[in-house]
């Protein structure tokens, strides 16, 4: 009944990733996606997101930090539908925590980010280094909530700012 649970959330969790994406990229080619009235509603509006204006180096790294923190994801919802708790631990740590943050940095090409910005990825790192620490209980009732919040810092940072 667990395993199953874990699996039904992942799958729809991997759905978001996978169609978030298409969602994005049609509303940018003018085309609606035909899947709900919410959806083309929200395509609808206006894009209010702050333009980061860093150059195209530093938008370069930051873009390559975004996809890796993607797959980090992808790689901890995958480790802990395996139960493997370490791998899960350490890719939240190493990957969305702190260390993934100083190696965006260096390839940010010292760019200057808005201080909301900044805000926004410290409280990212943190919420990662948090999970990292509640994985090891192996309880996902105190895990899933953390990841949530997580991506949730994720989310927030995509709906103020773009490239």
């Amino acid at each position: 009944m667990r395993s199953r649970m874990i699996r039904l959330v992942f799958s729809g969790f991997a759905a978001f990733l996978i169609l978030a994406p298409l969602v994005n990229a049609q509303s940018q080619k003018g085309h609606k996606p035909s899947t709900s009235e919410d959806a083309i509603h929200t395509l609808s509006r206006k894009d209010t997101r702050v333009p980061l204006g860093i150059t195209p180096a530093a938008a370069a790294g930051l873009q390559l930090t975004m996809r890796e923190h993607l797959e980090a994801i992808r790689d901890i919802v995958a480790a802990l539908g395996q139960q493997d708790f370490e791998r899960a631990a350490k890719v939240a740590h190493d990957e969305l925590g702190f260390p993934k943050h100083h190696q965006a940095m260096q390839r940010e090409d010292g760019a200057t980010f808005p201080p909301k910005y900044h805000e926004l990825a410290m409280a990212h790192h943190q919420a990662a280094e948090d999970l990292a620490k509640v994985i090891p209980s192996k309880d996902l009732r105190t895990i899933l909530p953390q990841l949530d919040r997580t991506i949730e810092v994720c989310v927030a940072c995509h709906r103020a700012y773009q490239l």
